[in-house]
């Protein structure tokens, strides 16, 4: 029969999922600028790559959070936010500014993915406003078909969220454990 059975999740460590949920996010960074672009938009490009990838996080974030512990997804984020800010090789203060537009855009797409109830307006919706808001674009300047464009293309970040989701699963060896153990400089 085979109709009622699903496929089991592939199992990564919390550093493969790590890099996996690094990388999903890297290449996301730059999808909504072309659209910005024929709308006519005036935005700050290195503004909304840090916006963009905020929410991704935010998404991946309140998709694993389904069926992995809230500590496994933490660390996993947190290790990608390391990843990212390692990965930007600039001086500390700018660091610091890019961690700030990131904290902003986390805190706020966080409180509309973790919503339970009441929410009337699809999450792809109230994320494409929040990304108009936190990057100080007036909504009547894009066109009604650009928006359509923009919510598809998160609702499109979803679907890669769920996708990652239902396909793995995180599963530590006590190896993999004690390699993540932060090193103690104490000495």
């Amino acid at each position: 029969m085979g109709w009622f059975t699903s496929k089991p999740k592939k199992a990564l460590n919390s550093q493969t999922m790590t890099s996996l949920v690094y990388e999903s996010v890297r290449i996301r960074s730059g999808e909504i600028e072309p659209i910005l672009d024929r709308a006519g938009a005036i935005y700050d490009p290195i503004e909304n790559q840090l916006v963009i990838m905020a929410i991704n996080y935010e998404i991946l974030n309140w998709e694993l959070r389904k069926t992995t512990s809230k500590e496994i997804v933490d660390a996993i984020m947190e290790m990608a936010h390391r990843k990212f800010y390692y990965s930007l090789q600039i001086e500390k203060e700018r660091v610091l500014e890019y961690q700030e537009i990131m904290n902003q855009a986390s805190k706020k797409a966080d409180e509309i993915l973790f919503v339970k109830h009441g929410q009337k307006v699809p999450k792809s919706v109230l994320l494409y406003k929040l990304i108009l808001e936190l990057e100080g674009i007036n909504e009547t300047v894009i066109e009604p078909s650009f928006r359509k464009e923009m919510e598809l293309l998160i609702e499109g970040w979803f679907k890669v969220a769920k996708a990652i989701n239902e396909e793995y699963k995180v599963v530590d060896t006590k190896e993999d454990i004690e390699k993540n153990k932060p090193i103690d400089f104490d000495f």
